[in-house]
């Protein structure tokens, strides 16, 4: 039973598998702690976010949508190649224009929150890119939340004079000449890729009574919010030397946030035995970018001859195949879905299109990477794999065979890889995420602010 001495809690997260799976569990985690907790997102995802416990309020008309309608709802987006001309894409029609809905959405929350509770302090909790929750605590009209905590499930894209340009997966550098470089190459790409969004963004502030305070819209969740967790350990992230002291690191989510299977392979046991002492190559390229023939079908063809290594394939969705015509080598086992936790601590690498999600799962598993990364924010997925030294970054959405065969051997001949992602496995066990953020929220209901 939830403690009524506790502040209740108002979930807000982006409506794409990847950002909502690490929001509901922490409201998982929360609840097992006795908070009540609200959830706003999409109505396709009602069910599996109240069947942890959390109360729902679905988003209605233009912010209601999922990944699975990208390509119907916003079928333009596909006339632009993955890189920053789509990401520009995405910023305005599937984040800033969305605000309008998803504001209107927080605010009958909270409404419903305040008939219910009369009193009792409320802790709006922010996945990083649901900006409609952004204008509430920067002036818009209604209901106000006693603290704003803002929850990071994507690499970081807050600006920093150490960090180049979010978006093409290049490494920070902040020497004077790094330096130099990145703040030309972000003024460059704000003016040139997302000064549209921008505008769209300030205009809807505006409309909305809120001040933007001359901040850029991707810097926004990070400056805005009283405090901000990166769910992340710090040996992931690019260090930022003049990041607000707001931001902290939350350590990533736990192993087993995901719910375990409910129908195991028949072929299951020789992954877990592996009698014979298979190197493990695991295959997904997650949840959206389901073309099998840009990462997962070469990777099969890349190590069908070798009686050493078992391949195992997980499609991404319950449901899913492989086009029929898909020749599965020997070596090859395939699932439609097969949750990370479970399949990561037998493989020697995981081979993955850069999810974020992908990423901290491969560091809480102690399990090398390659990411094969092209657009959205994959390529700096990959960039972090590749720079925290837990990978290698083939720095294409599509590699050749021979590159993905590279790779493997690389990381199977040299232990530098094993060794880094066991060295990150046990950074991230030093963190307990659901505590971090329960802590925050505490602060936060008793005014404890760190802006």
């Amino acid at each position: 039973m939830a403690e009524s001495s506790k502040p209740l809690v108002l979930f807000c997260s982006t409506p794409i598998y990847g950002h909502l799976m690490p929001m509901r569990a922490l409201a998982k985690g929360l609840i097992a702690k006795g908070y009540e907790v609200t959830f706003v997102s999409a109505s396709k995802y009602q069910k599996i976010v109240e069947e942890v416990g959390c109360d729902y309020v679905a988003l209605e008309g233009y912010p209601d949508f999922t990944e699975a309608d990208l390509a119907t709802g916003w079928p333009e987006r596909y006339n632009y190649p993955p890189g920053p001309l789509q990401l520009a894409f995405d910023v305005e029609h599937i984040f800033v224009r969305v605000i309008p809905g998803q504001y209107e959405t927080a605010q009958k929350a909270f409404k419903m929150l305040s008939d219910k509770y009369p009193g009792r302090a409320v802790v709006l909790v922010i996945e990083g890119l649901f900006q409609g929750a952004l204008p509430i605590i920067k002036g818009g009209p209604g209901i106000k939340p006693a603290g704003a905590l803002g929850i990071g499930v994507m690499p970081m894209c807050l600006s920093s004079i150490d960090c180049a340009a979010y978006g093409p997966g290049l490494p920070p550098d902040s020497s004077p000449e790094g330096q130099a470089r990145n703040k030309a190459m972000s003024d460059h790409i704000q003016n040139e890729f997302f000064g549209k969004p921008q505008k769209v963004w300030e205009e809807i502030f505006k409309s909305l009574g809120a001040e933007t305070g001359g901040a850029r819209l991707l810097d926004a969740p990070y400056l805005f919010s009283d405090r901000f967790l990166q769910m992340c350990i710090p040996s992931a992230e690019y260090p930022r030397s003049d990041a607000p002291s707001s931001i902290i690191f939350g350590g990533g989510l736990p192993k087993g946030s995901r719910d375990a299977s409910t129908e195991i392979p028949s072929w299951w046991n020789e992954v877990v035995e592996n009698k014979e002492k298979k190197d493990i190559v695991f295959v997904c390229q997650g949840t959206v970018a389901l073309n099998y023939q840009d990462l997962t079908i070469p990777t099969l063809e890349a190590l069908e001859d070798r009686k050493n290594t078992l391949v195992v394939v997980a499609l991404g969705k319950k449901g899913a195949v492989l086009p029929e015509d898909t020749h599965i080598p020997d070596n090859a086992r395939v699932a439609d879905f097969i949750p990370y936790d479970e399949v990561l601590p037998h493989s020697a690498v995981f081979v993955t299109n850069g999810g974020y999600g992908a990423f901290q799962h491969g560091i809480s598993n102690g399990t090398p990477i390659i990411a094969a990364a092209a657009g959205e924010d994959k390529p700096e997925v990959a960039m972090r794999a590749e720079w925290s030294g837990i990978g290698i970054n083939l720095r294409t959405g599509y590699p050749t065979t021979e590159a993905i065969r590279t790779a493997v051997d690389e990381i199977i001949s040299n232990p530098k890889y094993k060794i880094r992602a066991k060295e990150m496995e046990a950074e991230m066990a030093e963190f307990d995420p659901v505590s971090i953020v329960a802590q925050n929220i505490e602060d936060l209901a008793a005014g404890r602010h760190l802006n």
